[in-house]
């Protein structure tokens, strides 16, 4: 018997941090780590009907943080409400 799908999230909590590159990623907390610090996802791209369009340059990158580096906390769609 196959087990029930679980639905694809259709937003985020993400957040924005220094890029160190002259400006900020988008990011969504993987992992909280030791020390007030945090491994987190880089997400650059778009929301469309069928889902995340991801931008290979950067989305999906993982790097550790401070955890007070991450500010402007907010959701973010996965999906896109009308058609591109």
């Amino acid at each position: 018997m196959r087990k029930p799908r679980t639905p694809k999230p259709r937003s985020i909590e993400v957040y924005e941090t220094p890029s160190n590159l002259g400006g900020s990623f988008t990011v969504s907390i993987k992992e909280h780590l030791p020390n007030d610090r945090v491994r987190v996802r880089v997400w650059y791209g778009r929301a469309t009907a069928k889902g995340w369009e991801a931008w290979t340059d950067w989305d999906g990158y993982v790097f550790d943080t401070d955890m007070s580096k991450l500010t402007n906390k907010q959701m973010m769609a996965l999906y896109s409400e009308t058609a591109l």
